[in-house]
């Protein structure tokens, strides 16, 4: 109860800024810019591209470069001396290594296909978010113009109630009419206003909206307002339009549905790669390495001959010694250790998946059950088209026989009015029988008005599910 004083104060603000006034075009065109569907659609698709860039790039060898730096601690075999440890050693390693798929049983030719589709409907689930504010847009710019042009008729039979009341004050004054005539009229007046009051109220609430659908900023609200195009010279003609051709065109062009016909396209790619997983994959990878150790000794200068020593006997009981000779060692170099130490490797490795838990099984199963799934997707797209068609064709149909229904009803109750003005001012009708025929024109161009705007937002509803630009 509380929103109404609220929202009048909020919209009073507007008196004090310069209107500015925008077209149903530029409407759609900000919805389209600041919606947030049509954002994530759009970040839906750039991620979607990148995947198809990364399945691209998975045909691609990888390269790692590694780099190690440790101390090794205790009895352990140092791996480039080849020799017991028992004391702290430094160790460095590094190495380059790449591995090349050479077959997987076109799984990643299968991916870069069906990410390609993926990449494709994202970018078709930006127009089909575009298409959905369009139509949320125009609604609401309707809904505005609609009640705006009821609010215009209700004020100016409101001001025809006044100018009523001023001849029955005059003939009330000259005694040809009873007080209570007069007041009955005053009583008609006051449902007028309250009628006036509550179309102004519910077009505030639909401009509301529709700055909402439009992402309007707060300031922005304060002189925000629609540029109300020539709806009174709309030519509502019967609809001749077949439903089959509107269908098969709607079909054709509609983001939604050809977005849900890629995405079982892309469910039955994926049933071809998780095939690929069950049959046998060929590597190949190759690697360039080399390293530092700190039990890396090499002799220094030349050897010092010792003393002999025994190494065994002769078969006559003879000693037999041996030279030693002693010899200084340094450590070798970093720089040197690093090209003595230089490796390379290559192999190949081909794996058959014999058996890995059904995992490639169920990983089909998987695969087709989501084919299904797209398949009845993109029925249920079909189907709601189909019936959004039909409901809009409908609603035209019904829309133009309503209009040359209530045009009918307006032509009359206006002559009838007229009449019963006149025959009031004799002083042979009541005035509550004035009223009620005053009453009577007002419905009647109530749904003149209703009749007109279900007719034209049908026509925007199939011309926007056929694609074609929005404009009035």
């Amino acid at each position: 109860m509380r929103a109404i004083p609220f929202l009048a104060v909020f919209l009073g603000g507007a008196t004090v800024h310069a209107q500015q006034s925008w077209t149903l075009e530029q409407c759609v065109k900000r919805a389209e810019e600041r919606n947030l569907s049509v954002q994530n659609a759009e970040l839906n698709a750039e991620l979607a591209d990148k995947t198809h860039d990364q399945a691209y790039w998975n045909l691609a060898p990888d390269l790692n470069g590694v780099a190690t730096h440790g101390y090794n601690y205790g009895r352990v075999i140092d791996r480039f001396t080849n020799t017991f440890a028992t004391d702290r050693v430094r160790t460095n390693n590094f190495y380059l290594s790449s591995t090349l798929s050479l077959f997987e049983g076109l799984r990643r030719q299968g991916e870069i296909k069906r990410t390609g589709l993926d990449a494709r409907a994202a970018l078709l689930g930006i127009e089909a978010a575009r298409n959905q504010t369009r139509l949320e847009v125009v609604q609401a710019f309707l809904d505005v113009v609609a009640l705006r042009e009821r609010l215009a008729a209700a004020q100016a039979q409101a001001a025809s109630t006044r100018e009523q009341i001023g001849r029955t004050q005059a003939l009330v004054e000259a005694g040809r009419l009873a007080r209570a005539d007069l007041l009955a009229i005053e009583s008609q007046l006051a449902q007028e206003e309250y009628t006036i009051a509550d179309l102004g109220n519910q077009a505030d609430l639909r401009m509301l909206a529709l700055g909402r659908a439009l992402q309007l900023e707060p300031q922005e609200m304060l002189t925000f307002n629609i540029a109300a195009p020539a709806i009174t010279g709309l030519r509502v003609t019967e609809p001749q339009t077949d439903a089959q051709e509107v269908l098969a065109n709607v079909l054709r062009t509609n983001p939604s549905f050809a977005q849900a016909e890629t995405r079982v396209s892309s469910a039955e790619k994926s049933i071809a790669v998780a095939r690929g997983g069950g049959l046998p994959s060929l590597s190949v990878n190759g690697s360039l390495g080399t390293g530092f150790s700190g039990r890396n000794l090499r002799a220094v200068g030349e050897p010092i001959l010792g003393d002999p020593v025994v190494i065994g006997a002769t078969a006559g009981g003879d000693l037999v010694y041996a030279p030693t000779y002693d010899v200084a060692t340094e450590l070798t170099p970093f720089s040197e250790q690093l090209d003595q130490n230089f490796n390379q490797s290559i192999g190949f490795t081909l794996n058959l998946p014999l058996f890995n838990n059904m995992q490639n099984r169920l990983a089909i199963d998987r695969a087709r059950v989501q084919h299904q799934q797209a398949r009845n997707s993109m029925v249920a797209v079909r189907n709601d088209l189909q019936r959004n068609v039909l409901d809009a064709l409908t609603a035209q149909r019904a829309g133009y026989r309503q209009y040359v229904a209530a045009q009918k009803s307006v032509d009359a109750s206006t002559l009838n009015e007229q009449y019963a003005q006149e025959r009031f001012a004799a002083g042979a009708i009541t005035s509550m029988e004035l009223a009620t025929i005053k009453a009577s024109r007002n419905r009647a161009e109530a749904d003149l008005i209703a009749a007109k705007y279900q007719y034209l937002m049908a026509q925007k509803y199939l011309e926007i599910l056929q694609g074609m630009p929005v404009a009035l």
